[in-house]
């Protein structure tokens, strides 16, 4: 009794101790949510922004907001400018981390200088820079020169087309003002409410200048394994210093000499398959701008070998002699394992979902001898093979959208044995033996260190241990990896979803394509890429498509019809899941594929995290358009009888026209034994189709009738 009483009084004066401490904002922000904490800070804000104020010290900004059981008086006692001393419990509210209630607080002193807001460019906007003054150089609203009529958000974008909410609260000074015309320099809060938001003040947070921006930020080009160029402009003649480093804070100073709109600077000395981060502060007139902080990855001396593996047979007659690694389930997964087997020091898993006990006994097995094994899981989805839990620590992320990826990294640390799987591959019976899926392995040390800051990124660390309070998924995570890579002479590009603008980078794709485009996908909502396609389309591009889900909310597949594009829904046993696009495979033009884990939809672009390849290769765009002329073929000729559909085609053998009796409305394709589409027809009700085949060379076709339901195709004969 006595020994638990003093346990107590202990525990009571450990706590008292600790929390009578005042104690940085950032040491607050790094403690559990739940912490009781005192700390002091310059208030940023007055009551234009309701009850809540915002503070900062030297480390960090934080919320202190009077809710119920609070010392009463805050919002009138706390006004801009004031130094204030503040203790209460930290709780995160819908993404933002707020003090409250408000346990007690005193004003220290009042009509101090508010801190300088810190410069940043709209792709620096994260958690990192919560509850702190920022401002953003040369941005433009989406509804510039109409009026703040209303409480909500408000959309502004930078030169390069990144945007960034901005939200007036009911009851905002600046409601009923006007939303300035023309670019403005932006001081605002950040702050969170599920996902970044602006706060802006009063009016003179709207400051209208001649704007200095980039107009290219920096760019790498040149990779080599010593170094690369970077290359970047601005609108104005300015003078610039040049920083890098080898962590994503670069300190040392490359100092430009002149004054220039254009500048370039190549780095030598540098070491292989290594990521620097570099940042330009261009000055003009004195005013200062930063670039994004950017990381280019020097080129590596791994192998840079490419393995491409389908779960099911290519058409190898269009493949030109090339025979990709694997065509089979079987063939997938032993070398998936094989990867497995031959990691020597590290692993890292992202996974939507997983029940293959062969593929996790090979993790497990792995983790025995030794290797650190780490696994981010989708939440909320099939894992049987991770229950019971593994002996390797599982994240399961990304609570509001998917954890949509499929990759895995090994051994990052080892020129010779850095391996990156990506493609569009679940770890799931279905998905492996039945759907139609492509798999990518890549030995790359570059590559593989990008992959692992994505990876650490949702992990939260970058120990073999994860850490939740550093966790990012979906929306609130960064532009942080390379991009561009040399691999094994193969030009590739890395993108994450929903940090690196996907979409677009597909839709560029698509627009480079001057003879022939391919895609294959399970869903397509898109209108980016939908028009993009269109466009080529219309510069005498062919166009051919397979999606299979038709029927989600927002698809493109009616669009892309009557725009005259042959787009299929597949109806062939097993799921379409690829999302792939290949552009002018076997043509003059340069050969492009883009593939990974990213639907072409709103939440692969908004929400999801997701993972994309654009690889520039004749041999694999070659193999992909195998692949897909496969699937074409299956689509347009394995089919049910006409008499299990009620269908009838007649006269067969025809000369001049045929009669099909069609039970619901749908569309008639009449296609030559190549699939190739000779013309088609609506029906937009049941009863009987009557077309005309006279302009046909004799030979043998295809009518193919397609409905929502499904499709039949029927062979005939023109004589």
């Amino acid at each position: 009794m006595i020994r638990t009483l003093y346990l107590l009084v202990f525990t009571l004066f450990y706590h008292y101790s600790v929390f009578s401490q005042v104690i940085t904002i950032a040491e607050a922000r790094a403690l559990p949510t739940g912490a009781t904490v005192k700390v002091r800070g310059i208030v940023t804000n007055g009551p234009e922004l309701g009850k809540i104020r915002y503070l900062q010290d030297g480390t960090a900004g934080i919320a202190a907001y009077p809710g119920s059981g609070s010392q009463p008086g805050f919002e009138t006692a706390v006004a801009l400018g004031d130094s204030i001393e503040v203790t209460g419990t930290t709780v995160n509210f819908q993404g933002l981390l707020e003090i409250t209630p408000i346990m007690s607080y005193s004003v220290i002193s009042s009509g101090n200088v508010v801190p300088s807001p810190q410069p940043i460019a709209v792709t620096d906007l994260s958690d990192d820079l919560e509850s702190r003054l920022i401002q953003l150089p040369c941005v433009t609203f989406d509804d510039a020169g109409g009026n703040f009529n209303s409480s909500g958000t408000y959309f502004l974008s930078d030169f390069d087309g990144n945007v960034a909410e901005v939200y007036l609260r009911s009851g905002h000074p600046l409601l009923g003002t006007y939303i300035p015309q023309g670019p403005v320099q932006l001081t605002a809060i950040v702050s969170s409410f599920f996902g970044t938001q602006l706060l802006p003040r009063f009016e003179s947070d709207f400051q209208a200048a001649p704007c200095f921006y980039f107009v290219e930020n920096p760019k790498e080009s040149e990779l080599q394994t010593g170094g690369f160029k970077v290359e970047w402009s601005t609108n104005l003649s300015a003078s610039a210093t040049l920083r890098f480093g080898n962590t994503p804070n670069p300190v040392t100073e490359v100092q430009m000499s002149g004054t220039a709109n254009d500048f370039s600077y190549t780095f030598s000395g540098l070491q292989p398959g290594t990521i620097y981060w570099v940042q330009v502060e261009a000055t003009h007139n004195g005013e200062k701008i930063y670039s994004p902080i950017t990381p280019i990855a020097t080129r590596s001396l791994s192998t840079g070998e490419i393995k491409i593996y389908f779960n099911h047979p290519i058409d190898e007659s269009a493949a030109g002699g090339l025979i990709p690694d694997g065509q089979s389930a079987v063939a997938a997964v032993n070398e998936t394992i094989a990867r497995i087997n031959s990691a020597q020091q590290t692993i890292d898993v992202a996974m939507y979902n997983n029940n293959r006990d062969d593929l996790t006994d090979a993790l497990k097995a792995a983790h025995n001898r030794g290797v650190r094994v780490r696994y981010v899981a989708a939440d909320e989805t099939e894992n049987y093979a991770l229950q019971p839990a593994p002996p390797f620590p599982v994240v399961y992320g990304n609570t509001i959208a998917l954890m949509h990826n499929k990759f895995l990294v090994i051994d990052v640390d080892l020129t010779a044995n850095a391996w990156v799987m990506g493609g569009s591959m679940n770890w799931t019976n279905t998905n492996i033996e039945n759907d139609y899926n492509n798999t990518l392995f890549i030995q790359d040390q570059s590559l593989a260190r990008a992959y692992e800051i994505e990876f650490e990124e949702m992990w939260g660390s970058e120990t073999a241990q994860p850490n939740p309070l550093n966790q990012r998924f979906g929306s609130q995570k960064k532009n942080n990896t390379p991009h561009r890579f040399i691999i094994g002479g193969v030009p590739v590009e890395s993108w994450f979803s929903p940090s690196d603008q996907v979409t677009r980078r597909i839709t560029e794709t698509i627009e480079t394509a001057d003879q022939e485009a391919l895609f294959a996908l399970l869903t397509f909502t898109k209108d980016e890429q939908a028009n993009a396609l269109v466009d080529v389309f219309n510069q005498d591009v062919s166009i051919r498509g397979l999606i299979e889900n038709t029927g989600d909310v927002g698809s493109e597949f009616n669009y892309l019809v009557s725009q005259g594009i042959q787009v299929q829904r597949h109806v062939f046993p097993g799921t379409m899941h690829h999302k792939y696009c290949i552009v002018d495979a076997n043509t003059s033009s340069e050969p492009v594929l883009v593939t990974g884990s990213h639907n072409w939809t709103f939440t692969a672009e908004t929400e999801n995290d997701e993972n994309t390849l654009i690889i520039h290769d004749a041999d694999i765009t070659t193999l992909y358009k195998a692949e897909f002329e496969q699937r074409w073929l299956e689509n347009i000729t394995g089919v049910e009888t006409p008499a299990d559909q009620g269908i009838a085609l007649y006269p067969n053998p025809a000369t001049t026209e045929i009669f099909l009796n069609n039970q619901e409305a749908g569309v008639l394709r009449v296609l030559d034994v190549l699939g190739r589409l000779q013309f088609e027809q609506n029906a937009d009700q049941p009863g009987s189709i009557q077309v005309s085949v006279q302009h046909l060379p004799a030979g043998t076709y295809f009518a193919l009738f397609q409905t929502d339901h499904g499709f039949v195709r029927v062979p005939f004969q023109k004589m």
